[in-house]
């Protein structure tokens, strides 16, 4: 595995990525994370993966990892951006692209342009379906995440539980907070009969952060798609259950 780092959009990227020593037989894939967390989640695969001779890329996007945080509030499309300025960067060419949560509202974004250097999607328990219902209650939650009465130490518990309350990890950043409060209220639902890609669906069966109906929805409007659920996995289901996950991965690629 090497770590390198590169410039985007005045942000450092942080990214790591390992090579096949057959270039003529690999794929090219690039992973993207999930929300509070960074490519090192994915690392756990990455063995399997290796042995099957492909390019692997995991990228910490900006506000992550080893990456930097953006200065300005940044949408799903200002990531989006990041993600297909790093691929023209490197010169990598029909690229496999999953993302995770988080992750996948990007992988939507990206693939609903159906770019040229695309050639296959997976989207693992992905977010981006988003109700009225919904969007009230991510705004009165956020609310009081980052009123003043919950920022003593002795209120990060609960502070923490809200934000796993609304589908996210912990916010350490102020300025990831408000990213995020512009993140989680875009609804991309209408993006995914766009998608002309084929696109692999992966989703943990006791999800409680994005619930299965999310990649039933999305199997239903992703017209060349299809959807594996893993019946003993949650949100994180390339963890849960490792060895089905590359399975089916490599199956699909």
């Amino acid at each position: 595995m090497t770590n390198n780092q590169i410039i985007i959009n005045n942000l450092l990227i942080n990214y790591y990525f390992v090579l096949p020593e057959k270039k003529s037989t690999n794929k090219t894939l690039v992973f993207l994370h999930g929300w509070g967390t960074d490519s090192q989640l994915w690392f756990k695969i990455v063995p399997e993966l290796i042995n099957k001779n492909h390019s692997l890329y995991f990228l910490d996007l900006p506000g992550f990892g080893q990456s930097q945080v953006p200065n300005t509030v940044y949408d799903v499309d200002d990531y989006k951006k990041i993600v297909y300025v790093f691929v023209k960067k490197l010169g990598l060419k029909k690229i496999n692209l999953i993302g995770h949560s988080f992750g996948g509202r990007i992988a939507i974004k990206l693939a609903s342009e159906n770019p040229d250097f695309l050639e296959k999607v997976v989207l693992v328990d992905t977010a981006g379906i988003v109700t009225a219902s919904k969007i009230k209650k991510f705004s009165a939650l956020i609310a009081k995440i980052i009123s003043p009465i919950f920022k003593p130490s002795f209120m990060q518990p609960l502070r923490k539980k809200l934000y796993f309350l609304i589908g996210s990890e912990y916010l350490e950043n102020e300025k990831l907070s408000k990213i995020f409060s512009k993140v989680v209220s875009e609804n991309l639902t209408r993006l995914l009969t766009r998608i002309k890609k084929p696109a692999l669906i992966i989703w943990g069966r006791k999800d409680l952060i994005t619930p299965i109906y999310y990649g039933e929805l999305m199997n239903k409007l992703i017209l060349n798609s299809k959807l594996v659920i893993f019946e003993n996995a949650g949100h994180f289901s390339f963890i849960d259950a490792p060895e089905k996950f590359v399975k089916e991965l490599i199956k699909f690629i």
